[in-house]
């Protein structure tokens, strides 16, 4: 009986640690917020900085998967380069060793039940008087983590140290360091954690339940065993993720297999470094050992290796998004800020839709800058694309980018993207009508190139004016977001109202003329309705913008403290 006691303990201990961790994660994650998302870009500009980011992120996170990852969540959404990506998870496998530390020095030196007790209380407290969705709450949040960690370490420590009274380990020894590190690869595998696998080891170690080199190379096993995460996370993401991934697996296994083969070196320079040091203290100082080692081989070529990356997974699935599939709502600031990268993609495509319809090349308008009136002499006849294909193109994207902010509205800790939420959807919504402006529109669009009086003509060509100079406009003031493009936009929609009256005197012209059917002026009318409602859409897409912008500019003070 006092044996399935021992087992109890041991097993909830490692629940209590294991949980305490990803409850840390979750609460480091919403108390860091937008200004963590901008540390982020800037750490990430250089592949020294994203190594340096890796590090110490996953020191802050206790975790080396979460930052993997993070790191996979950025590549995915455009944010990172393949390069940078890996030296981030080169990083997180320095940064990782930091728990190992704490837990040495830490968990078996002081009397850490009275200090998780200490963290759980205070935080616990903390959690209780606060305003739920604070920053502050947060951090008290993560203290419960801290101390539920620290619990669940306790409870691993006492249990290990009972059942080492009457266990024979010469009965249980495998006859090579290799088994040792599978053994450490599946337990981290199983239990998606290596700090836990480590955690469990030196628990191992100081009931003297297991020898050093044995606990070195279950340590080892573990630093393989953590790429099964990054693995699971690349699944049906971009090539990049998965390349991201593959370099995390050729990394930790080309490190784990010359740190088993200089395990004895490695353990020798653990003695020179801390000869003093007990078992507990010298496998974590083992740990950043080989994995330093492992950095000093590779950081170098991680050039070539991410050029050599490239040559694999070209082909994808094929989605109609470019990066909110790539990304998990999970992680909601990296999430917006794909998603306004996915809004950019949808608006382009809005904008080629419109000026194919009016039988523009969207090159000739948006890249080259040629004059309108010259494109509307030079492109004179009807294209006679698949239009109904690029708009059905476009009714997909915006109907996944509006599941994908349902999606994302719906997780815990959003609340402080709510705004930029709710204004996306706004954009996807007026984007979506000034495409299907144009899609009523091309009916008619083809009846006015059938015609051949000069009243239809003087109209067509109008009507493809307002367009074109809509889009022109509104292409400008959403890639620069200069004041001076938005006020552009706006004074070209009021023109368009402004010149109704003008356009019915053309339509009157129309209406004159008995040799032009006269269904043809009810159409002129609506397509007049239909170019103004166009440009409105496209203006209320650039105001919503502007309000989003000026939430990213100038966060809340209290969501900040």
């Amino acid at each position: 009986m006092e044996s399935w006691k021992v087992w109890i303990e041991a097993f909830s201990g490692l629940g209590l640690f294991l949980f305490g961790m990803i409850y840390l994660e979750t609460q480091i994650r919403l108390s860091a917020g937008r200004a963590f998302r901008r540390w982020i870009r800037y750490a990430t500009g250089t592949r020294f900085r994203s190594f340096l980011a890796g590090l110490f992120t996953t020191a802050i996170f206790q975790s080396s998967s979460v930052v993997t990852l993070m790191a996979l969540s950025f590549i995915g959404a455009g944010l990172m380069s393949l390069e940078h990506a890996i030296a981030v998870i080169f990083g997180a496998n320095i940064g990782t060793t930091v728990t190992a530390w704490i837990v040495g020095v830490v968990g078996f030196k002081m009397d850490i039940k009275i200090l998780s007790y200490a963290f759980i209380g205070i935080g616990g407290l903390g959690s209780v008087l606060l305003e739920e969705g604070t920053r502050t709450r947060s951090l008290f949040n993560a203290m419960v983590g801290f101390g539920l960690i620290f619990l669940g370490l306790e409870g691993m420590k006492e249990s290990f140290a009972v059942f080492a009274r009457d266990f024979d380990i010469s009965a249980y020894r495998f006859p090579h360091i290799w088994w040792y590190a599978l053994t450490g690869l599946g337990i981290t595998a199983l239990i998606q954690s290596s700090s836990a696998s480590v955690a469990i080891v030196q628990s191992a170690l100081f009931a003297h339940l297991i020898g050093f080199e044995a606990a070195a190379a279950f340590v080892v096993g573990s630093n393989v065993g953590t790429t099964v995460t990054a693995m699971l996370g690349a699944i049906g993401g971009s090539s990049d993720k998965k390349r991201t991934a593959l370099a995390h697996l050729l990394f930790n296994l080309s490190t784990g297999f010359v740190a088993l083969i200089a395990i004895h070196p490695l353990i020798t320079a653990t003695d020179a470094i801390l000869p003093q040091a007990d078992d507990v203290i010298r496998i974590a100082l083992f740990h950043t050992l080989f994995n330093l080692l492992g950095v000093a081989i590779w950081y170098p070529f991680l050039p070539p290796l991410a050029g050599w990356l490239k040559r694999f997974f070209k082909k994808e699935k094929a989605h109609v998004t470019h990066y909110i599939h790539n990304v998990s709502v999970e992680m909601p600031e990296v999430a917006v800020d794909a998603l306004k990268r996915e809004i950019a993609h949808l608006a382009e495509e809005v904008e080629n839709f419109a000026l194919l319809a009016v039988n523009t090349p969207p090159q000739k308008v948006l890249k080259e800058g040629v004059p309108i009136d010259k494109i509307l002499d030079e492109y004179d006849e009807n294209m006679e694309l698949s239009y109904h294909r690029l708009y059905a193109h476009i009714r997909r994207l915006e109907g996944e980018i509006l599941r994908f902010i349902t999606e994302l509205t719906g997780q815990k800790g959003v609340e402080p993207l709510a705004a930029d939420l709710e204004h996306a959807a706004r954009i996807t919504t007026y984007l979506a009508t000034a495409a299907k402006s144009i899609k009523d529109m091309l009916h008619d669009i083809e009846w006015w190139y059938d015609e051949e009086h000069m009243e239809g003509r003087v109209f067509l060509r109008n009507l493809r004016y307002q367009i074109i100079k809509s889009v022109q406009a509104f292409h400008n003031a959403f890639l620069d977001r200069d004041e001076k493009r938005i006020e552009e936009m706006e004074r070209f929609y009021k023109r368009i109202a402004a010149s109704y009256r003008n356009s019915m005197e053309i339509i009157g012209d129309i209406a004159k003329n008995r040799s032009i059917a006269s269904e043809m002026t009810t159409i002129a009318i609506n397509d007049l309705h239909l170019s103004k409602s166009f440009s409105k859409s496209l203006r209320n897409a650039l105001t919503e913008l502007r309000q989003m912008d000026s939430i990213e500019e100038s966060s809340s003070p209290d969501r900040e403290n």
